[in-house]
């Protein structure tokens, strides 16, 4: 992959910072966390506002009934920890006890992916995003860089309804203008083209869409989503580019099955929309430890020239 532009920052430093400020006209706001307070850049929070900080160790089950239990007494609460914990583990109490009681929690699943690294396969959640779009009641949202990170949980303190916000563990290329505005519900074109459509979410578009820019002359002419609202999903803005393009690639860090790209591929049949479509996604494999996450984005195709040979092919 060519050379990720600078500057870069940190979607969990952003996360951690919005709550902390957010807590100081909200104070119904709350956190539960799973014993990785250090991990989601809360420590600053649990230290400015002990009470409404509530540690439940390694406990992912108990945890997400005592965040339904403080949201259903008016409190909007963030339920945080890494993504193979929560909502691997609890998904059943959140399916309970957050969803069929519409209660006010915000899990927010941290190191997801394969850019977990060196974690390994164990702390590579690449399920989350099916487990949540299943449920009833659950939105779903994955932020592309640092500032949509700070728009979205600004957005879904905001709101009454369960969500679910992946983050992940590395830094992410600056996409967004501060001014940039998140609406539930709504995709940003990044780019616009006419030869081939680019969906996707986090980090694996932020680096595609970081090194496309430093292309002086791009081989194809790409129009790129930004498809961070995976549910509800907007489609519409997707409908609109691939009728213009005519190809499709959905990107992202996650199973093939139950992502993005089964959104987009069952909205695309149901539509009826011709189109040449193609899914870079883990293949129904589990991940594995390497120095660095983008070797691991090399092997399972989702990286820079995997994402060329897939547009050659869509192009012949």
């Amino acid at each position: 992959m060519p050379s990720i532009s600078q500057p870069s920052s940190s979607v969990r430093q952003a996360f951690g910072d919005t709550l902390l400020r957010l807590a100081k006209t909200n104070k119904n706001l709350c956190v539960v966390s799973a014993d990785l307070k250090s991990s989601l850049c809360l420590t600053k929070f649990a230290a400015k506002y002990p009470k409404r900080f509530i540690e439940c160790g390694v406990a992912e089950s108990n945890a997400a009934a005592i965040a339904a239990g403080l949201a259903k007494t008016g409190r909007t609460v963030f339920l945080s920890s890494f993504a193979c914990f929560s909502p691997a583990i609890n998904w059943a109490v959140i399916k309970q006890s957050v969803c069929y009681n519409h209660a006010n929690v915000k899990i927010v699943g941290s190191h997801a992916g394969l850019a977990s690294g060196d974690l390994g396969a164990t702390h590579q959640m690449l399920e989350d995003l099916a487990l949540m779009r299943s449920l009833p009641n659950m939105q779903v949202f994955a932020p592309l860089d640092a500032t949509e990170t700070k728009k979205i949980v600004t957005v879904c303190a905001n709101s009454p309804l369960p969500a679910y916000i992946r983050l992940v563990r590395p830094s992410s290329p600056q996409v967004f203008d501060p001014k940039f505005s998140f609406t539930i519900g709504k995709s940003a074109v990044l780019r616009s083209g006419k030869d081939i459509t680019i969906l996707g979410h986090g980090l694996p578009l932020a680096n595609f869409f970081s090194s496309l820019r430093a292309q002086s002359r791009p081989q194809f002419s790409f129009e790129v989503i930004n498809c961070s609202s995976i549910k509800p999903l907007d489609t519409d803005t997707i409908q609109k580019s691939i009728k213009k393009t005519g190809r499709v690639i959905c990107l992202e860090d996650h199973q093939k099955n139950g992502g993005l790209g089964e959104a987009v591929s069952s909205f695309i049949l149901s539509s009826a929309i011709p189109c040449r479509f193609l899914h870079l996604a883990v293949d129904n494999l589990f991940g594995q430890s390497a120095k660095d996450y983008l070797q691991l984005y090399d092997h399972y195709g989702l990286g820079w020239q995997s994402i060329l040979h897939a547009a050659q092919r869509l192009m012949l």
